[in-house]
């Protein structure tokens, strides 16, 4: 069975990715269930979660995980680029005396990473000063095309535009070397995302694991797949 995320009254899928999820279920035959975060929260599916793919936000898979004693799984590398882990506050600082830099939250989609300059980014007005991010120096191109590659058993097994220019593409063996250097280490299932700069090189975005990413396009079927293989390779350890 597959415990999909669903609103209060389990009459639909919670947000589009889970119902791309439920969709890769109805394409080959499995059967599902809408499954509310409440009920999740009850306890009444601890005995299942072992045994049983869930499916949901970011935020239910943590209540999922946590119910059977799982702490935010991630990749072991959030990127092949060098970054600090410092203080929100001093990202801000920093930033206020015209420093640039990307920054991306150290708990997992906590808020989307950007680059954050003088103009500081409302996404974050509310998040507390204490809060530790992961930062980096940005890019000294322009960046003309980003991709999101879903990687699974170590092959590449789709790619997809999320920014820039569609006919832009990452350099293959850029890409298939990135993914050969992680074969003993990441997971089953992962995204990586490469830029694509104004001078033609590739440079690795960021890594993702699966459990927490979304379906930027591919197949409801593999994407399901990719969630299933990830969430029993958590599950077993």
């Amino acid at each position: 069975m597959i415990y999909i995320q669903s609103d209060d009254e389990r009459s639909i899928p919670h947000h589009f990715d889970v119902a791309c999820a439920m969709y890769g279920a109805i394409e080959t035959a499995k059967n599902y269930r809408l499954t509310s975060f409440d009920e999740v929260k009850s306890g009444k599916f601890d005995s299942l979660i072992k045994s049983n793919l869930f499916v949901g936000s970011v935020e239910f898979m943590r209540e999922v995980f946590k119910r059977v004693g799982i702490e935010d799984p991630r990749v072991p590398e959030n990127s092949n680029r060098l970054f600090e882990v410092i203080s929100l506050g001093e990202a801000r600082k920093r930033a206020q005396m015209g420093e640039k830099l990307f920054i991306k939250p150290f708990e997992i989609k906590l808020f989307t990473g950007f680059v954050i300059d003088e103009m500081i980014n409302t996404s974050i007005s509310d998040v507390p000063d204490e809060t530790p991010v992961m930062a980096y120096e940005v890019f000294r191109e322009p960046i003309e095309s980003e991709w999101r590659c879903y990687i699974h058993r170590n092959k590449v097994v789709d790619i997809r535009n999320y920014s820039g220019d569609i006919f832009t593409y990452p350099d293959e063996i850029y890409l298939l070397d990135v993914v050969w250097r992680n074969e003993d280490k990441f997971p089953i299932a992962y995204t990586v995302d490469i830029a694509i700069l104004e001078s033609g090189s590739n440079e690795v975005v960021e890594f993702n694991d699966m459990w927490a990413i979304g379906n930027y396009g591919i197949p409801n079927d593999l994407y399901l797949r990719l969630l299933r293989d990830r969430y029993f390779e958590i599950i077993r350890g």
